[in-house]
């Protein structure tokens, strides 16, 4: 593997994926000022393989960035090029939408932020156990980087995220969400949700919520929930329409509409 050293993000890549290692580290990098006034930022290794490096290193399927926290420390891990079959899966799903609003490798890229930004709940001690609260933290976090930092991007997130949600996602409780993987779809609308909603409370309070993370930090689901739900009580609403109850020990959440 051949490297391109960083302090903070350090790539590493095969032979003939110097170009992408770099502009993928270039764009991370970018978002590394939104983050610096609150805990230092931890050393994040970034990794872009070719299918080949991935299947002998991973045991996941070769396509989809992700982070991963080990004895090693913080990864991400990218391909070097989508596998066609990936993209095709996902031309499938948005089939229904319409034109989306850009290419569909571009947006895999963008939400390699998305990654970072988990990293930095691990670091930060911002993890919840959740899978639905640690998906929400990790996208407000992502937004709150790109609107300081790139908000060309974050135009195109939330663009993204407007004509994600309108998937049908089957069931649509927080529940369900825990339990299902591999459901593209349902993954997809339920991110588009996430970031609108953390893009509104973005909007109001900029980044009033991540201080209060930070200060009740570690976190875990109860206290998560809690802190989310007394700081905005009219997210109460909004986890009840995705059949989640109220904050443990606080009011019980109105019922959804029809």
């Amino acid at each position: 593997m051949r490297a391109l050293p960083h302090p903070l993000l350090p790539a590493f890549f095969p032979e003939g994926g110097a170009l992408r290692a770099r502009a993928l580290q270039a764009y991370l990098l970018s978002l590394a000022p939104a983050y610096a006034p609150y805990p230092p930022l931890p050393p994040v290794r970034l990794f872009v393989l070719s299918e080949r490096d991935w299947r002998a290193r991973l045991p996941y399927p070769y396509g989809l960035p992700f982070q991963h926290a080990g004895r090693e420390g913080l990864a991400l891990y990218a391909p070097l090029t989508y596998p066609e079959r990936l993209l095709h899966r996902l031309r499938e799903v948005l089939l229904p939408l319409g034109p989306p609003p850009g290419e569909i490798p571009a947006f895999l890229d963008l939400n390699l932020g998305h990654e970072y930004a988990h990293a930095l709940q691990v670091a930060w001690r911002l993890r919840t156990g959740a899978r639905w609260l640690d998906e929400f933290l990790a996208n407000y976090l992502f937004l709150l980087g790109l609107e300081r930092e790139r908000p060309d991007l974050a135009r195109l997130l939330l663009a993204w995220g407007r004509y994600l949600s309108g998937l049908d996602p089957g069931r649509r409780s927080l529940s369900a969400y825990e339990r299902r993987r591999g459901n593209l779809g349902s993954a997809l609308w339920f991110q588009a949700h996430f970031t609108l909603k953390a893009a509104e409370l973005l909007a109001q309070d900029g980044d009033r919520l991540l201080k209060e993370l930070l200060a009740a930090a570690p976190l875990d689901r109860r206290k998560g929930h809690r802190l989310l739900v007394e700081l905005y009580p009219e997210l109460r609403a909004w986890f009840a329409a995705f059949g989640l109850r109220a904050a443990p020990g606080g009011a019980p959440s109105p019922r959804p509409g029809p």
